[in-house]
């Protein structure tokens, strides 16, 4: 377990000065060092912040049997305005490299499967937010009240086969998602990466980036008006179900673009038709050509994968609260949201141990997992006697272990959710009950 490098940097001199937000920042060891201002803002909880402190401190008088004075709520934002948030990204980042570096990590057909999407979050109003990450204008449902919301777009990469955030950014809601996977996340890509992406992303220059800038490869649901000369393959009755089309630019500015950035200026795309359980037909689109490689009728399990994006989000919004947002700057913002991505990384690295013995069990009738909402908490409760105590880290794992398991889940093969209908999706009192909220918003600490 690399949990010892963690505490290391966490503690470290080389990893504070570089990212605190002046030189002259944490240089005296008062109440707030800048090692447990980060821990913190990484247990970040739906309580009051001055109840995180007050807890905080008598947490800690008892593991470092030490006396310690309380800490007022604006004490702590002071010093939380000289921690950088490039802190919990570098360290959310570190966590994805330990576990492609030291850790058997699965693969599809030798793919590292990386599904990316886009999702809207909402922002306390004031104007640093507001100059950040900008505004929106929203419409009640009889469109006849409207208001003023601040929100930022959130950009996740994501590993849909070990849950790993390989890329995570967030910022203004006015950048459409393209732009914001081409300019950031896909910067991580390398090859044999497939990236799956829904019907939002086609894009000639985006297919381009990914398989000529990155040797990688991708796969996207399209749109039936994307590409008219695949419009036959919308229809089952269709006798062709697999075909390769070779792409070009469809406009001077877009072949001017295209030049500019040295990326080819035609590319073959296989496309192949896919029908649903209910019957609904759906395209996809590939760079994989070769049908030895990746065969017609893997691609409905292929596509599929990608909802391990969408679990993500529902985890990081309902379960660890991101929208819950404890500071009223942009830099808190972004902090809030890096440690998010940063302890979504951390369990899924602390669970792999235990995950892949429940996994290998065949005494159950389903394979069974750990459960996120206990993992999570576990794993909040435990930062500061990882990352800030003189306990012994392999002492405090093998606890966290045996708390791992006291509440499994069973994995059910082909489980399936139904979407609600257009009709059943506009009745407001149908999503929006008492007891959707309770099920949706459950927060682990």
């Amino acid at each position: 377990m690399n949990l010892e490098f963690f505490k290391d940097k966490i503690l470290s001199d080389s990893f504070k000065s570089e990212n605190r937000m002046n030189k002259k920042d944490f240089t005296r060891d008062r109440k707030l060092p800048f090692s447990k201002v980060l821990l913190i803002v990484v247990r970040k909880s739906v309580k009051s912040i001055q109840n995180i402190l007050n807890e905080t401190q008598k947490h800690l008088s008892v593991l470092l049997d030490e006396d310690l004075e309380t800490i007022s709520k604006s004490a702590y934002s002071q010093a939380r305005d000289k921690l950088n948030y490039t802190a919990f990204e570098e360290l959310a980042n570190d966590v994805s490299d330990i576990i492609y570096r030291d850790y058997d990590y699965k693969t599809y057909k030798g793919f590292r499967l990386l599904a990316i999407d886009g999702s809207m979050v909402t922002l306390p109003f004031n104007e640093d937010i507001q100059k950040e990450f900008n505004t929106i204008n929203v419409v009640n449902q009889y469109k006849d009240k409207s208001k003023t919301i601040v929100q930022a777009r959130v950009s996740v990469l994501y590993d849909v086969l070990n849950n790993i955030s390989v890329d995570s950014v967030i910022t203004d809601s006015k950048i459409g998602e393209i732009s914001i996977a081409k300019d950031n996340n896909f910067k991580k890509l390398q090859k044999n990466d497939l990236v799956i992406m829904d019907r939002g992303y086609p894009s000639y220059e985006l297919f381009t980036t990914i398989t000529s800038k990155y040797d990688s490869d991708f796969l996207i649901r399209m749109k039936k008006s994307w590409y008219k000369d695949i419009q036959f393959l919308f229809d089952r009755n269709s006798s062709v179900k697999d075909t390769i089309v070779t792409l070009k630019p469809t406009t001077k500015k877009l072949n001017n673009k295209i030049i500019e950035q040295n990326l080819p200026l035609e590319i073959e795309v296989r496309f192949v038709q896919v029908i649903l359980d209910d019957g609904e037909v759906e395209v996809l689109g590939t760079s994989v050509l070769d049908s030895k490689v990746l065969k017609t009728d893997d691609f409905k399990e292929l596509y599929f994968k990608r909802w391990g994006i969408e679990s993500f989000y529902e985890i990081i919004k309902n379960r660890l609260s991101l929208e819950n947002f404890t500071g009223l700057s942009a830099l808190a913002i972004k902090q809030d949201f890096y440690a998010t991505i940063f302890i979504s990384n951390l369990e899924t690295l602390v669970t792999l141990g235990t995950n892949k013995k429940l996994s290998s069990k065949i005494d159950n009738k389903f394979k069974q997992k750990v459960n996120k909402s206990i993992s999570f908490n576990i794993v909040k409760n435990y930062c500061f006697e990882l990352f800030y105590s003189n306990k012994d880290i392999e002492i405090i794992f093998e606890e966290m272990s045996k708390l791992f398991l006291t509440n499994t889940i069973s994995i059910r093969p082909n489980r399936k959710y139904e979407r609600p209908s257009n009709k059943e999706a506009k009745n407001t009192k149908g999503i929006k009950s008492a007891n959707h909220q309770k099920r949706k918003k459950k927060s682990v600490f």
